[in-house]
């Protein structure tokens, strides 16, 4: 037995369409029933007319009352009464005989309808008027009771036929929707198997490329981004914590040092406190890209886009960089003068973080060069050095956070591996690109491109 739920969808549609299927099969119906017993009216008035035209032509052919053949009539007044009335006598009569109302003469020769008793009839009162001055009065009269029998049994047919359809187009609506929809609880089953702990799963629809399969591809599109965005802040919740943990763990080795041997060895006091403010400014200088980076995720930071001339920026990163380290020599050949549009601090502090890294992992005295140009409505700044080098296997990986291709070598230098994905959010809010190219041993160059949005 169907249980129908007015919150489900299918049984809904089931009730919606088989409703609007009834109504439309009754209409249909209904103007069947209007278009049968229409033609049926025009039939018998077709009919009484043909009837009382060939009387009127007979009479008029033979001008007088004696000669009229009234057994003739009787062979062309098939299922309709005829009655002939003569100076106020009816002088034939087919059949039943009725009391009609008096024809007003402007319906004198047309066919009408009345009740007579429980049944419709139609009839047609005419008067001819023979040569010698008679007046014969023409009464034609049809029964409709078996027409009406008939209309009646139709729409009694056509009751039940709608009855029984609109009880099968609920069956056959149910088993349909539930059909059409089973891939909509398949997806439901599947989605609640799907759980932040496992968001590996994904949702299989077989069957055409229609709103469904598209709709479960879309959501699987979801999921996806869902769980890289899931794994990516986990990753950066783990790899930030870990971070962290270590400056504390050097602190906290310096504090049991100081509590041990500080009050009374100046040297270790010294040392431990210019270590810990070593360990704090890092923590500090941490602690500050991590907001600024989360910022950025959640589009909090506005940018405030500017024009300005890029040979000023450029000149000013070298001659900062050049006071801040004497070691490397920073330069660029020339200095091509043109605009753009951007976010000044940001883009300096972007090319500031690539100069940075070269430094870092940059033997002293080598050569750390930037070229720039305008090309194709783009600004091209490259930054070349003569550094150690980055594999092909991490080259993919280092503009992701917290990554370093020497972890050791990077946290005794100063490094926290969000560097270069502070440069990465900067470009990409920019909407321009960052590629990186290296060879072991031989250097690493680094080509931003930026629109110059003029």
């Amino acid at each position: 037995m169907i249980k129908f739920k007015p919150t489900k969808i299918s049984h809904r549609l089931t009730i919606i369409y088989a409703i609007l299927f009834f109504v439309a099969l009754a209409m249909v119906n209904f103007g069947t029933l209007l278009s049968v017993n229409y033609y049926i009216n025009q039939t018998s008035a077709q009919q009484i007319q043909m009837v009382g035209q060939t009387i009127i032509n007979d009479v008029k052919s033979l001008n007088d009352i004696p000669k009229i053949d009234l057994k003739k009539f009787s062979q062309i007044a098939n299922n309709v009464d005829v009655s002939l009335i003569y100076n106020n006598k009816i002088i034939y009569n087919t059949g039943e005989q009725y009391t009609l109302q008096e024809t007003d003469s402007k319906d004198v020769g047309k066919v009408l309808t009345a009740e007579s008793g429980e049944n419709k009839i139609m009839y047609l009162n005419d008067t001819l008027t023979l040569d010698d001055g008679a007046r014969i009065v023409i009464q034609i009269v049809k029964d409709m009771d078996n027409e009406e029998n008939y209309v009646h049994a139709l729409a009694g047919i056509m009751l039940f036929i709608d009855g029984f359809v609109f009880i099968l187009a609920i069956i056959l609506g149910y088993v349909i929707s539930r059909r059409a929809l089973s891939p909509i609880d398949k997806i439901t089953n599947q989605a609640k198997q799907i759980s932040a702990s496992d968001l590996s799963a994904r949702i299989q629809i077989d069957g055409p490329d229609d709103e469904l399969k598209r709709l479960s591809e879309t959501f699987n599109d979801l999921i996806a981004r869902i769980q890289y965005s899931y794994e990516k802040q986990n990753r950066f919740t783990l790899d930030a914590s870990h971070e962290l943990a270590t400056p504390l763990a050097v602190i906290k080795g310096y504090i049991d040092v100081l509590d041990r041997w500080g009050k009374d060895d100046r040297e270790v006091l010294n040392e431990s406190i210019s270590s810990i403010k070593v360990e704090l400014a890092n923590m500090t200088a941490l602690l500050d890209m991590l907001l600024f980076l989360s910022k950025g995720d959640n589009e909090i930071y506005k940018i405030e886009k500017t024009k300005f001339w890029m040979n000023d920026l450029i000149k000013e990163l070298i001659k900062e960089s050049n006071l801040i380290d004497e070691k490397h020599n920073i330069f660029c050949s020339t200095f091509p003068q043109f605009q753009i549009v951007g976010d000044r601090r940001l883009i300096k502090q972007m090319l500031r973080a690539i100069v940075d890294n070269s430094i870092k992992y940059s033997p002293e005295e080598t050569k750390i060069n930037i070229e720039y140009s305008a090309l194709d409505n783009t600004a091209v700044v490259k930054i070349c050095d003569e550094g150690i080098g980055i594999s092909k296997e991490d080259l993919t990986h280092i503009f992701d956070r917290f990554y370093r291709v020497d972890k050791a070598r990077s946290r005794s230098i100063g490094g926290s591996g969000l560097g270069l994905s502070l440069v990465k959010w900067i470009v990409d809010i920019h909407k321009g690109t960052i590629k990186a190219e290296s060879e072991i041993g031989k250097g690493t160059k680094m080509t931003a491109k930026l629109p110059l949005g003029i």
